[in-house]
């Protein structure tokens, strides 16, 4: 990235304002499971939508095998076609599902517990068509990782507070917010961050 001290700095201040202002609330542990698909309907979108999402597949299906062999149609009446890229969320879900049921031989990750945390999340950066912010949300809530999960609404804030610049993917933005801070940083930055782009504050440039 160009001007890399310069768009380190702006990070480092970006940090120290969301986080004086918008407290992170203690990581609560997901299964890793439940954690794919929680991440799979909450980039951007609000906590409260993909919340209301997790409700609705959780009353419709006994468990998430039961998500998986559903039909991608059964899913998207679920949860109604005005969810935002509501194909290809259900797609991922019932394809990372899928894929982790053939290669686990169950539909399970604990497996993943057992081995490095850099074997973990290249597992998972290997499930077809993931999105960035997924496979680092499963990291970050179920294994403890130095994961930083970034959406679009988190690329945008960057752009505006100087962090980034324009056409920087999420992929590299991850690396470059983890690349300064450490594990349990990424976590209180990343749930700051989150309430801080939900709120207006996020969504206007950084005061002169």
């Amino acid at each position: 990235m160009k001007n890399a001290n310069k768009h380190a700095d702006e990070l480092r201040a970006l940090h120290k304002r969301v986080s004086k202002d918008f407290k992170a609330e203690p990581r609560q542990p997901q299964d890793p499971l439940r954690a794919l698909v929680r991440g799979a309907m909450s980039y951007d979108v609000s906590d409260a939508r993909a919340e209301v999402a997790m409700r609705a597949i959780e009353k419709e299906f006994v468990d998430l095998n039961e998500l998986r062999v559903a039909t991608d149609l059964e899913i998207h009446e679920l949860l109604g076609t005005r969810y935002p890229a509501i194909e290809r969320r259900v797609a991922m879900i019932t394809q990372s599902l899928n894929n982790i049921f053939e290669r686990e031989h169950t539909l399970s990750l604990d497996r993943l517990k057992t081995v490095s945390k850099r074997d973990a999340r290249q597992f998972l950066r290997e499930l077809p068509d993931i999105h960035p912010f997924v496979e680092a949300y499963v990291m970050l809530y179920s294994f403890d990782g130095h994961a930083f999960p970034v959406d679009e609404e988190f690329l945008v804030s960057f752009r505006e507070n100087g962090v980034i610049e324009d056409g920087t993917p999420a992929e590299e933005a991850q690396r470059f917010v983890e690349h300064h801070f450490k594990a349990d940083e990424c976590f209180e930055f990343y749930a700051a961050l989150r309430r801080y782009v939900a709120d207006d504050s996020g969504k206007i440039k950084k005061k002169k």
